[in-house]
């Protein structure tokens, strides 16, 4: 497999597009050294390094083990690439607490990554939580409506 080399818009989005089709959906855990920085920080999960990357695939992949993540578009700025993937998968496992369902979820989740040279040094990912919850069949905490005078 070819690593894309450099720091252009459109190797960092091809080194973005091996996160979601190879790293999670291939299980190529292996991978993640060459996109991450040893300093790479998620701030939403508290994970730091390439080590931090593999424990999150491996904990998605132990909840949606048949998970396919495929880009649909991505945009490079500046040291920014966002991509949008769109999801499917089967929770197959345990998800944030909740026990198996067994249900097929599809969903779109939107990654926003900040590099330095060619490697990622921070991300930040974000989706519909209370829609894939109700899809997996999971109770979803309802948002009482908001009463007017």
């Amino acid at each position: 497999m070819h690593i894309p080399t450099g720091s252009s818009p459109q190797a960092r989005k091809q080194r973005i597009a091996l996160l979601f089709e190879e790293i999670i959906t291939n299980g190529r855990l292996e991978l993640a050294d060459e996109i991450f920085a040893e300093d790479f920080y998620w701030p939403q999960f508290g994970l730091r390094g390439p080590d931090g990357v593999r424990s999150w695939v491996v904990a998605f992949r132990t909840a949606f083990p048949d998970i396919s993540d495929m880009v649909q578009e991505q945009v490079a700025e500046g040291d920014i690439v966002v991509t949008r993937v769109e999801c499917i998968g089967t929770q197959l496992g345990p998800f944030r607490g909740l026990p198996p369902s067994g249900k097929r979820a599809t969903f779109t989740a939107v990654g926003i990554d900040r590099f330095r040279s060619d490697k990622v040094v921070e991300r930040s990912a974000h989706f519909d939580i209370v829609d894939l919850m109700r899809q997996l069949g999971h109770q979803t905490l309802e948002v009482p409506p908001v009463n007017r005078p």
